[in-house]
Protein backbone atom coordinates (compact mmCIF):
# COMPACT_ATOMS: atom_id res chain seq x y z
CA UNK A 1 0.00 0.00 0.00
CA UNK A 2 1.55 3.03 -1.07
CA UNK A 3 1.16 6.20 0.93
CA UNK A 4 -0.84 8.35 -1.20
CA UNK A 5 -3.60 5.19 -1.18
CA UNK A 6 -3.02 4.85 2.32
CA UNK A 7 -4.34 8.57 2.72
CA UNK A 8 -7.04 8.20 0.46
CA UNK A 9 -8.18 4.35 2.11
CA UNK A 10 -6.90 4.86 5.49
CA UNK A 11 -4.70 1.43 4.51
CA UNK A 12 -2.04 1.07 6.33
CA UNK A 13 0.81 2.12 4.70
CA UNK A 14 3.14 -1.05 3.49
CA UNK A 15 0.26 -3.16 3.65
CA UNK A 16 0.80 -6.03 0.90
CA UNK A 17 -2.06 -6.26 -1.23
CA UNK A 18 -2.52 -9.51 -3.20
CA UNK A 19 -4.56 -9.45 -6.34
CA UNK A 20 -7.02 -12.55 -6.37
CA UNK A 21 -9.50 -13.79 -9.45
CA UNK A 22 -13.12 -13.16 -9.97
CA UNK A 23 -15.80 -14.34 -7.59
CA UNK A 24 -16.21 -17.75 -9.14
CA UNK A 25 -12.38 -18.46 -9.44
CA UNK A 26 -11.85 -17.50 -5.39
CA UNK A 27 -14.97 -19.33 -4.93
CA UNK A 28 -13.73 -22.66 -6.83
CA UNK A 29 -10.30 -22.07 -4.75
CA UNK A 30 -11.85 -22.06 -1.44
CA UNK A 31 -13.90 -25.07 -2.33
CA UNK A 32 -10.44 -27.22 -3.72
CA UNK A 33 -11.68 -27.91 -7.03
CA UNK A 34 -8.49 -28.77 -8.98
CA UNK A 35 -8.78 -31.83 -11.38
CA UNK A 36 -10.99 -32.39 -14.26
CA UNK A 37 -13.24 -34.73 -13.09
CA UNK A 38 -14.81 -32.98 -10.25
CA UNK A 39 -18.00 -30.54 -10.81
CA UNK A 40 -18.65 -27.42 -8.82
CA UNK A 41 -21.82 -26.24 -7.89
CA UNK A 42 -22.41 -23.03 -7.32
CA UNK A 43 -25.59 -22.81 -5.61
CA UNK A 44 -26.19 -18.99 -5.03
CA UNK A 45 -28.47 -16.43 -7.20
CA UNK A 46 -27.24 -17.33 -10.03
CA UNK A 47 -26.66 -21.33 -10.03
CA UNK A 48 -23.80 -22.66 -12.66
CA UNK A 49 -21.78 -25.68 -12.66
CA UNK A 50 -17.49 -25.24 -12.90
CA UNK A 51 -14.74 -27.63 -13.37
CA UNK A 52 -10.74 -26.49 -13.92
CA UNK A 53 -8.48 -27.08 -16.58
CA UNK A 54 -5.25 -26.19 -18.87
CA UNK A 55 -6.41 -24.49 -21.72
CA UNK A 56 -7.44 -21.54 -22.76
CA UNK A 57 -10.68 -22.95 -25.25
CA UNK A 58 -12.81 -19.05 -26.13
CA UNK A 59 -14.47 -21.16 -28.30
CA UNK A 60 -16.54 -23.40 -26.41
CA UNK A 61 -19.85 -23.45 -27.04
CA UNK A 62 -21.04 -25.48 -23.99
CA UNK A 63 -19.44 -22.94 -21.48
CA UNK A 64 -17.28 -20.15 -20.95
CA UNK A 65 -13.81 -19.99 -20.11
CA UNK A 66 -12.41 -17.34 -17.29
CA UNK A 67 -8.75 -17.22 -15.78
CA UNK A 68 -8.53 -19.25 -12.96
CA UNK A 69 -7.13 -18.37 -9.16
CA UNK A 70 -3.96 -20.40 -10.09
CA UNK A 71 -1.64 -18.88 -12.35
CA UNK A 72 -1.83 -21.28 -16.23
CA UNK A 73 -5.18 -23.08 -15.18
CA UNK A 74 -8.07 -21.72 -16.40
CA UNK A 75 -12.03 -22.14 -15.04
CA UNK A 76 -14.36 -23.17 -17.17
CA UNK A 77 -18.21 -22.83 -16.57
CA UNK A 78 -21.27 -24.29 -17.42
CA UNK A 79 -24.74 -22.23 -18.86
CA UNK A 80 -26.87 -22.14 -15.38
CA UNK A 81 -29.89 -21.03 -14.04
CA UNK A 82 -30.45 -17.01 -13.24
CA UNK A 83 -32.41 -16.59 -10.41
CA UNK A 84 -31.59 -20.41 -9.10
CA UNK A 85 -32.07 -19.87 -5.10
CA UNK A 86 -33.88 -16.70 -5.50
CA UNK A 87 -37.03 -18.85 -6.79
CA UNK A 88 -36.49 -21.10 -3.95
CA UNK A 89 -37.18 -17.84 -1.64
CA UNK A 90 -39.67 -16.70 -3.89
CA UNK A 91 -41.71 -19.83 -3.46
CA UNK A 92 -40.84 -19.94 0.66
CA UNK A 93 -42.17 -16.33 0.48
CA UNK A 94 -45.02 -16.93 -1.37
CA UNK A 95 -46.17 -19.30 0.68
CA UNK A 96 -46.25 -17.33 3.31
CA UNK A 97 -47.31 -17.84 7.43
CA UNK A 98 -49.12 -20.99 7.42
CA UNK A 99 -45.50 -22.43 6.55
CA UNK A 100 -43.89 -19.99 9.30
CA UNK A 101 -46.46 -21.27 11.59
CA UNK A 102 -46.01 -24.75 11.26
CA UNK A 103 -42.03 -24.22 10.80
CA UNK A 104 -42.29 -22.35 14.38
CA UNK A 105 -44.83 -25.15 15.57
CA UNK A 106 -41.72 -27.52 14.97
CA UNK A 107 -38.91 -25.87 16.67
CA UNK A 108 -37.49 -25.11 13.07
CA UNK A 109 -36.56 -22.11 10.63
CA UNK A 110 -38.90 -21.96 7.32
CA UNK A 111 -36.23 -23.62 5.10
CA UNK A 112 -35.42 -26.68 7.58
CA UNK A 113 -39.07 -27.21 8.15
CA UNK A 114 -39.65 -26.83 3.90
CA UNK A 115 -36.55 -29.24 3.06
CA UNK A 116 -38.14 -31.95 5.97
CA UNK A 117 -41.49 -31.81 4.16
CA UNK A 118 -40.19 -31.59 0.97
CA UNK A 119 -37.46 -35.19 1.74
CA UNK A 120 -41.32 -37.05 2.54
CA UNK A 121 -42.43 -36.09 -0.85
CA UNK A 122 -41.22 -38.98 -3.62
CA UNK A 123 -38.63 -38.02 -5.89
CA UNK A 124 -40.02 -37.21 -9.51
CA UNK A 125 -42.66 -35.14 -7.07
CA UNK A 126 -45.80 -37.03 -8.36
CA UNK A 127 -44.98 -36.05 -12.31
CA UNK A 128 -44.76 -32.12 -10.89
CA UNK A 129 -42.09 -30.89 -13.24
CA UNK A 130 -40.44 -26.95 -12.74
CA UNK A 131 -38.47 -25.12 -15.47
CA UNK A 132 -36.80 -22.22 -14.13
CA UNK A 133 -37.01 -19.40 -16.67
CA UNK A 134 -38.12 -17.00 -13.92
CA UNK A 135 -35.58 -14.72 -15.85
CA UNK A 136 -35.57 -15.57 -18.76
CA UNK A 137 -32.63 -15.49 -21.18
CA UNK A 138 -31.99 -12.68 -23.45
CA UNK A 139 -31.86 -14.40 -26.77
CA UNK A 140 -35.34 -16.00 -25.56
CA UNK A 141 -36.95 -12.84 -23.70
CA UNK A 142 -40.42 -14.71 -24.17
CA UNK A 143 -39.97 -17.78 -21.61
CA UNK A 144 -41.38 -17.63 -18.62
CA UNK A 145 -40.88 -20.09 -15.43
CA UNK A 146 -43.32 -23.79 -16.01
CA UNK A 147 -44.69 -26.06 -13.64
CA UNK A 148 -46.36 -28.75 -14.80
CA UNK A 149 -47.96 -31.76 -14.10
CA UNK A 150 -50.63 -31.10 -11.25
CA UNK A 151 -53.90 -34.06 -10.51
CA UNK A 152 -54.49 -32.96 -7.44
CA UNK A 153 -51.73 -34.84 -5.82
CA UNK A 154 -49.43 -32.31 -5.26
CA UNK A 155 -49.32 -29.74 -2.81
CA UNK A 156 -46.84 -26.74 -1.30
CA UNK A 157 -44.44 -29.32 -0.50
CA UNK A 158 -44.41 -31.18 -4.04
CA UNK A 159 -43.88 -27.89 -5.30
CA UNK A 160 -40.74 -26.94 -3.35
CA UNK A 161 -39.07 -30.14 -3.80
CA UNK A 162 -39.72 -29.79 -7.97
CA UNK A 163 -37.95 -26.43 -7.68
CA UNK A 164 -34.92 -28.06 -6.68
CA UNK A 165 -35.62 -30.77 -8.79
CA UNK A 166 -35.57 -28.69 -11.73
CA UNK A 167 -32.06 -26.88 -10.42
CA UNK A 168 -30.51 -30.35 -10.25
CA UNK A 169 -31.92 -31.86 -13.61
CA UNK A 170 -31.22 -28.11 -15.72
CA UNK A 171 -27.42 -28.42 -14.31
CA UNK A 172 -27.01 -32.16 -15.10
CA UNK A 173 -27.98 -30.89 -18.70
CA UNK A 174 -25.65 -28.07 -19.01
CA UNK A 175 -22.66 -29.71 -16.80
CA UNK A 176 -23.48 -32.86 -18.98
CA UNK A 177 -23.03 -30.60 -22.49
CA UNK A 178 -19.63 -29.17 -20.83
CA UNK A 179 -18.52 -32.73 -19.91
CA UNK A 180 -18.73 -33.98 -23.16
CA UNK A 181 -17.24 -30.73 -24.88
CA UNK A 182 -14.48 -31.42 -22.92
CA UNK A 183 -13.79 -34.64 -23.23
CA UNK A 184 -14.37 -35.77 -19.48
CA UNK A 185 -16.96 -37.00 -16.86
CA UNK A 186 -18.02 -36.28 -13.66
CA UNK A 187 -16.97 -38.30 -10.61
CA UNK A 188 -18.31 -36.46 -8.30
CA UNK A 189 -19.89 -32.80 -7.23
CA UNK A 190 -19.05 -30.36 -5.26
CA UNK A 191 -21.33 -27.85 -3.48
CA UNK A 192 -21.00 -24.80 -2.40
CA UNK A 193 -22.85 -21.57 -0.88
CA UNK A 194 -26.32 -21.30 0.67
CA UNK A 195 -28.14 -23.96 -1.29
CA UNK A 196 -25.50 -26.78 0.00
CA UNK A 197 -26.75 -26.37 3.14
CA UNK A 198 -29.75 -28.38 2.66
CA UNK A 199 -29.43 -32.17 2.78
CA UNK A 200 -32.37 -32.94 0.67
CA UNK A 201 -30.85 -30.73 -1.87
CA UNK A 202 -27.18 -32.47 -1.49
CA UNK A 203 -29.37 -35.70 -1.82
CA UNK A 204 -31.07 -35.07 -5.45
CA UNK A 205 -27.89 -33.99 -6.60
CA UNK A 206 -26.17 -37.33 -6.10
CA UNK A 207 -29.20 -38.66 -7.24
CA UNK A 208 -29.80 -37.11 -9.85
CA UNK A 209 -25.92 -37.43 -11.27
CA UNK A 210 -25.47 -40.88 -10.06
CA UNK A 211 -22.06 -39.68 -8.49
CA UNK A 212 -20.96 -38.65 -5.11
CA UNK A 213 -21.84 -35.07 -3.41
CA UNK A 214 -19.74 -33.38 -1.73
CA UNK A 215 -20.48 -30.75 0.41
CA UNK A 216 -17.88 -27.48 0.81
CA UNK A 217 -17.08 -27.50 4.51
CA UNK A 218 -16.75 -23.47 4.73
CA UNK A 219 -20.07 -21.35 3.62
CA UNK A 220 -17.90 -18.88 2.31
CA UNK A 221 -16.16 -20.53 0.19
CA UNK A 222 -15.20 -17.65 -2.14
CA UNK A 223 -14.00 -15.91 1.07
CA UNK A 224 -11.66 -18.47 2.02
CA UNK A 225 -10.35 -18.93 -1.84
CA UNK A 226 -9.56 -15.07 -1.62
CA UNK A 227 -7.28 -15.75 2.24
CA UNK A 228 -5.21 -18.79 -0.11
CA UNK A 229 -4.17 -16.13 -2.62
CA UNK A 230 -3.17 -14.10 0.09
CA UNK A 231 -1.55 -16.72 1.70
CA UNK A 232 0.76 -17.42 -1.34
CA UNK A 233 1.05 -14.10 -2.60
CA UNK A 234 2.61 -13.38 1.19
CA UNK A 235 4.72 -16.34 1.67
CA UNK A 236 2.77 -17.95 4.14
CA UNK A 237 2.64 -21.20 1.29
CA UNK A 238 4.61 -21.74 -0.76
CA UNK A 239 2.07 -22.96 -3.31
CA UNK A 240 -1.42 -23.35 -4.13
CA UNK A 241 -0.95 -26.90 -3.54
CA UNK A 242 0.26 -26.60 -0.11
CA UNK A 243 -2.38 -23.32 0.75
CA UNK A 244 -5.37 -26.17 -0.42
CA UNK A 245 -3.83 -28.70 1.66
CA UNK A 246 -3.40 -26.72 4.81
CA UNK A 247 -6.48 -24.61 4.20
CA UNK A 248 -9.31 -26.49 2.81
CA UNK A 249 -11.19 -29.03 4.59
CA UNK A 250 -13.63 -31.53 3.39
CA UNK A 251 -17.32 -31.55 4.38
CA UNK A 252 -20.42 -34.06 4.46
CA UNK A 253 -20.64 -36.31 1.27
CA UNK A 254 -24.15 -37.80 0.28
CA UNK A 255 -23.79 -41.00 -1.94
CA UNK A 256 -26.27 -41.50 -4.80
CA UNK A 257 -29.51 -43.93 -3.99
CA UNK A 258 -29.65 -46.02 -7.55
CA UNK A 259 -33.39 -46.39 -7.95
CA UNK A 260 -33.68 -42.51 -7.76
CA UNK A 261 -30.94 -42.39 -10.15
CA UNK A 262 -32.56 -43.84 -12.41
CA UNK A 263 -36.08 -42.73 -12.21
CA UNK A 264 -34.04 -39.23 -12.11
CA UNK A 265 -32.35 -40.41 -15.49
CA UNK A 266 -35.69 -41.64 -17.32
CA UNK A 267 -37.10 -38.24 -16.10
CA UNK A 268 -34.24 -36.08 -17.24
CA UNK A 269 -34.88 -37.17 -20.78
CA UNK A 270 -38.68 -35.59 -20.60
CA UNK A 271 -37.57 -32.49 -18.69
CA UNK A 272 -35.27 -31.63 -21.76
CA UNK A 273 -38.05 -31.65 -23.97
CA UNK A 274 -40.17 -29.45 -22.00
CA UNK A 275 -39.11 -26.55 -23.89
CA UNK A 276 -39.63 -27.45 -27.31
CA UNK A 277 -43.30 -27.42 -26.38
CA UNK A 278 -43.83 -24.54 -24.16
CA UNK A 279 -41.49 -22.11 -26.27
CA UNK A 280 -43.96 -21.72 -29.04
CA UNK A 281 -47.17 -21.04 -26.26
CA UNK A 282 -44.58 -18.32 -24.69
CA UNK A 283 -43.63 -16.86 -28.34
CA UNK A 284 -47.85 -16.11 -28.39
CA UNK A 285 -48.23 -15.13 -24.89
CA UNK A 286 -45.39 -12.34 -25.04
CA UNK A 287 -47.28 -10.22 -27.19
CA UNK A 288 -50.38 -10.87 -25.69
CA UNK A 289 -50.37 -10.21 -21.88
CA UNK A 290 -47.33 -8.04 -21.55
CA UNK A 291 -43.35 -8.22 -21.89
CA UNK A 292 -43.05 -6.79 -18.07
CA UNK A 293 -42.31 -8.63 -15.36
CA UNK A 294 -44.03 -7.43 -12.19
CA UNK A 295 -41.30 -9.54 -9.93
CA UNK A 296 -39.05 -7.52 -8.17
CA UNK A 297 -35.70 -7.33 -9.92
CA UNK A 298 -33.19 -9.75 -7.94
CA UNK A 299 -29.30 -9.11 -6.32
CA UNK A 300 -26.79 -7.83 -9.62
CA UNK A 301 -26.00 -11.04 -11.52
CA UNK A 302 -22.43 -12.25 -11.08
CA UNK A 303 -19.72 -10.68 -13.34
CA UNK A 304 -17.87 -14.08 -14.25
CA UNK A 305 -19.79 -15.37 -17.51
CA UNK A 306 -21.86 -13.22 -20.28
CA UNK A 307 -25.52 -11.80 -19.43
CA UNK A 308 -26.94 -13.40 -22.57
CA UNK A 309 -25.52 -17.07 -22.02
CA UNK A 310 -27.88 -19.51 -22.08
CA UNK A 311 -30.39 -20.69 -19.39
CA UNK A 312 -31.70 -23.71 -20.97
CA UNK A 313 -32.17 -27.04 -18.99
Amino acid sequence: MTAAASRHTGIPEGLPLVATANDKAVEALGCGLHDSGTLLVSLGTYVAGMTTGPRNLPDATGFWTNYASVPHSYLYESFGVRRGMWTVSWLRDLLGEEVAAGARAAGLSVEENLNTKAAEVPPGCDGLLTVLDWLAPTEAPYRKGTVLGFDGRQGRYHMYRSILEGLALTLHGTAGRMADELGTSWTHTLLSVGGSSSDLMMQLFADVFGVPAHRAEVNNAAGLGAAMCAAVGTGAHTTFDDAREAMVRPGKVFTPDPAHHALYTRLGKVYRRIQDHTDPIYRETWDITGQRSSIPAPLPAPTSGPSGASQSP
